[in-house]
Order: structure tokens, then sequence, then C-alpha cells
């Protein structure tokens, strides 16, 4: 069964999630959901502090996972492209302003790397987009994630929801080199 994993984003810096040059990844911060979300499971991240809950900022497909070292040497020019496997095992941090404290790179390095399907990703340049109420209680609310396995109709209403909010909302999924500083 599908899972759809939802967060509200403390800030939306570029990082967590990283959209650039058509790829939509997570490999920093939410480490539980970059440790249990499979390939063809969603994820859905929130806008915070807001009455209006349900304002979603960005929807992801998870098409795939990789280690960081390996995403590191795929992908070396993406901005969360922040560790790199060294030869004695350890990772080493390639961006000393970003999660500088210790414990911050063993959370980001805890688990794998998120990469979205292309085709099924959506990011809304940090202009939110209402879920529909037929799909609001998908809302995230608190502090950590929420997860729901999903029956195949709840799935293709969330599928359908973002195909028609899309064109609306959703810029190509490009951008230039986004702050390493922020949080989570």
């Amino acid at each position: 069964m599908t899972r759809i994993y939802r967060y509200i984003l403390t800030h939306d810096t570029g990082m967590a999630p990283c959209p650039e040059n058509g790829l939509i990844t997570l490999g920093t911060c939410k480490p539980v959901i970059r440790r249990k979300a499979r390939p063809g499971d969603w994820v859905l991240g929130f806008r915070p502090g807001s009455l209006v809950r349900g304002l979603v900022l960005w929807a992801g497909k998870v098409e795939r996972t990789t280690t960081h070292g390996d995403y590191q040497r795929a992908y070396p020019k993406r901005s969360d492209a922040v560790y790199r496997l060294a030869e004695d095992g350890q990772y080493e941090r390639l961006a000393p302003d970003y999660h500088p404290a210790q414990s911050e790179m063993d959370r980001d390095t805890s688990a794998p790397v998120l990469l979205f399907d292309p085709r099924r990703s959506y990011y809304f340049n940090g202009i939110p987009e209402p879920l529909p109420e037929d799909l609001a209680h998908l809302a995230a609310a608190g502090r950590g994630h929420r997860v729901t396995e999903a029956a195949p109709d709840l799935v293709a209403r969330l599928e359908a929801w973002l195909v028609e909010v899309a064109p609306k909302r959703s810029r190509p999924v490009i951008r230039g080199k986004a702050s390493k500083r922020g949080g989570c």
C-alpha cells in the first residue's frame, strides 16, 4: 500500500526539499521520512505558522533512494549534496556553514537521500496551494511528520488534484544555488 508522508516545513531555503534542474530531492532534514519512505510513496510539505491548515508548498512521489556518498558523486553540483563519503568510510562536510554541528551532520547522514519522480513532483515556489476539502484530512499539524497508509483511490485523488493545480502554481523545477544556511 502507498504511504503519504506529511510534515510542516520550518524553513524553505531550497535545501530540504532541494528543487533544482528538474529534480526534487530530500537529502537533509527529516531523517525518519527519508529512512522509511520507499519508491511509490508520496511526501508533502506544508506551510508553517498559518491560521489556515493544509497549505501545500511541495509534493513528490519517491522514485528512488540512494546513499549520500553515491548522491554526491552523481550530483556534485546540487545544493544539497553537502556530504562526501571519505576513504575511511566516514562522511565529511562539504559545506561548513550548513548544519555545522556534528549532531546535525549525523542526523542528515543517518538516512538515505530521496529522489522524486520528476513527472510527479510539484514545487510551488513559496506560493502554497490549499488542499481541496476532500483531501483536507491530509493536512499536517504540529511537530514531526504524519503518515497515512493510503488506499489506491486516495492516491489517485491526490495525484489528480496535483495535476490539476500544477499548471496554475507550479513553476519548472529550476533553481540556482540555494542558501546553505537555514534549518529543516
